[in-house]
């Protein structure tokens, strides 16, 4: 029988209405001045990107910004993300939106920290150790990728989802705002 557990989740959690105007001074207080942000085009669509873009600005923290996020996204999404941050040199990754750009974050940091493709971090521990700091940001309710140690891709060569599971993807920050939530459909939403 087991007589031990164990308990895991982001390094920090801010919570609640309006969180998500602390990014800035949370980001600034870790000393990260380089962000490179993860999202899509539907976010900056609904005004999220440039409310996040103005509270960092605010902590005159520089950043760059792929919203190539999408749905399920795949290894080629995955490379051409990192190529950008690669370019950038940022001190830390900031994924802003559902699942699959916090996920799309995750996948940035590793590659950005110990190089390789994404395909070498498959599965459970392949993670060799820390990564560039990462904060999450969602703006759907559901998927807990903003506390998570999972990442998951999609293998469009293979037809499949794959995952990255590793204790060192878990944020060091997440901020949840449920603010961010009110311009999703009612059930994304509740």
């Amino acid at each position: 029988m087991r007589t031990t557990w164990n308990f895991h989740t982001a390094g920090q959690i801010v919570f609640g209405n309006g969180a998500s105007a602390q990014v800035g001074e949370l980001i600034a207080r870790r000393k990260l001045g380089r962000v490179f942000l993860v999202t899509d085009r539907h976010l900056d669509a609904a005004g999220v990107l440039s409310k996040l873009r103005h509270w960092l600005a605010d902590a005159t923290i520089e950043v760059d910004i792929f919203d190539g996020g999408v749905a399920e996204p795949s290894l080629d999404v995955a490379l051409a993300a990192t190529d950008q941050a690669r370019r950038f040199q940022p001190d830390c990754v900031l994924g802003l939106g559902g699942g699959s750009n916090m996920d799309l974050a995750k996948i940035v940091a590793v590659l950005l920290t110990h190089g390789g493709e994404p395909q070498r971090y498959f599965g459970f521990n392949n993670v060799p150790g820390p990564v560039l700091p990462l904060i999450c940001v969602p703006t759907t309710a559901g998927t807990g990728s903003e506390v998570s140690h999972a990442a998951v891709l999609t293998d469009t060569a293979n037809q499949l989802k794959v995952s990255t599971l590793s204790q060192f993807l878990r944020p060091a920050l997440a901020i949840v705002d449920p603010e961010l939530t009110y311009t999703c459909p009612p059930k994304v939403t509740a």
